[in-house]
């Protein structure tokens, strides 16, 4: 990809001012979005958080606002900007959703201390929708976006594997050269060319229920045979290879005083490619074909849902190394990272177009009480896209 450099300084000097102007802005909105109860299939705080998100993108001149909702989880919203004369397609990607309860807002609400902002959400991920937008809103005043048509897409159950968002993606993917996708940054502002993928497993077994002390010897218990299996898949983690096994839970609903009839496993598994994801469902097979080590016990073995890796491949290779020239034009240091966690990112790429991830500002201690954000990233984010934009042939 090519870069744009004769009008160079007039990107810089719109971009810096553009942040700058707006920095204050987004914290003001931040702080909105932190008094929402927005966790996944929260369909109140969904629409809440869409009518502020309907009103900033109607502050860009021309763009479409199309609503996709599902009954259950919400309102996925599709904005589009297209010039006259598309040389091509983007697209830009953060979600709504966060993985709080009803009630936590008022529990944790929004607060600063120094360059911190304290706030459910607002790093994971609506610090991030706004440096999209604002990066756009910013070079289109100054008249420098590329000629592209630039799709944002802001997904309502990211957090819960985006089963209604990959909906809307698979829409937008044909045609899309290229995707940017605005989930926090951390470690020294890294951008992730790579994102694992996850499993989620279900261990079912069936025994034979007994009174524990009356007729002990002749229970069968499902709940051994479980941890059994559970442990058989954690014993082939592969940790230089990325297959990584997690065991979640162990349950049975029999008491204690009864040898449990039935049992079930939860299990998580991580995958660096396609490959592993393969290499998993052969592990899979092995376990559940062994001979049980409680007798006469049942065992069943399922992939409840999958998320596919995001693989560095050298177009995104090529993608990070564009963004980490125009970071270099303002003088941001943008290493090449890559990351355990899953995102949209990881959809985008798996179906074929190019990706870079964490763009957004810079996290601390994600999905808990205590989410934060560097106030000053916000601002640093927004310039470094908008320069992305202005250079982008």
């Amino acid at each position: 990809m090519k870069m744009k450099l004769d009008n160079k300084q007039a990107v810089i000097e719109a971009a810096t001012a553009g942040a700058k102007k707006y920095a204050d802005e987004q914290l003001d909105l931040l702080r909105q979005f932190a008094g929402i109860d927005c966790g996944s299939r929260n369909e109140e705080g969904n629409r809440r958080v869409v009518e502020i998100l309907d009103r900033l993108l109607e502050t860009i001149d021309g763009i479409e606002i199309e609503h996709r909702y599902f009954e259950g989880y919400g309102i996925n919203i599709i904005a589009r900007l297209r010039p006259e004369n598309p040389t091509g397609k983007i697209i830009l990607n953060a979600h709504t959703d966060t993985v709080f309860k009803p009630g936590d807002t008022e529990k944790y609400p929004f607060h600063i201390d120094g360059d911190t902002a304290y706030g459910l959400g607002i790093i994971d991920c609506k610090g991030g929708i706004l440096v999209a937008i604002y990066a756009v809103k910013i070079m289109q005043e100054q008249g420098l976006l590329p000629d592209k048509e630039i799709v944002f897409i802001f997904n309502c159950d990211e957090e819960i594997g985006s089963p209604t968002g990959h909906q809307v993606f698979d829409t937008e993917i044909p045609g899309a050269e290229m995707g940017f996708v605005f989930e926090p940054s951390r470690l020294e502002d890294g951008i992730l060319t790579a994102r694992k993928g996850s499993g989620s497993i279900t261990i079912e077994v069936t025994g034979r229920p007994a009174h524990s002390g009356v007729n002990y010897t002749d229970g069968r218990s499902a709940l051994l045979e479980a941890a059994h299996r559970a442990l058989l898949l954690y014993e082939h983690n592969n940790n230089e290879r990325g297959i990584q096994f997690n065991v979640g839970n162990i349950l049975s609903d029999d008491p204690i005083n009864v040898v449990s009839g039935r049992a079930t496993a939860k299990v998580s598994v991580r995958v660096a490619n396609k490959a592993d994801m393969d290499e998993v469902e052969r592990i899979l097979a092995e376990v559940e074909a062994l001979p049980p080590y409680i007798p006469d016990t049942v065992t069943r073995l399922r992939v409840d849902n999958f998320s596919v890796p995001m693989e560095r491949t050298p177009e995104n290779g090529r993608l990070y190394e564009f963004v980490r020239d125009a970071g270099k034009l303002i003088g941001y240091d943008l290493p090449e990272q890559a990351t355990g966690g899953g995102s949209d990112a990881n959809y985008l790429n798996f179906h074929g177009v190019p990706t870079v991830d964490a763009l957004g500002p810079y996290m601390y201690k994600i999905h808990s009480t205590d989410e934060s954000m560097s106030i000053a990233s916000i601002e640093r984010r927004t310039r470094l896209f908008a320069v992305v934009l202005g250079v982008m042939e």
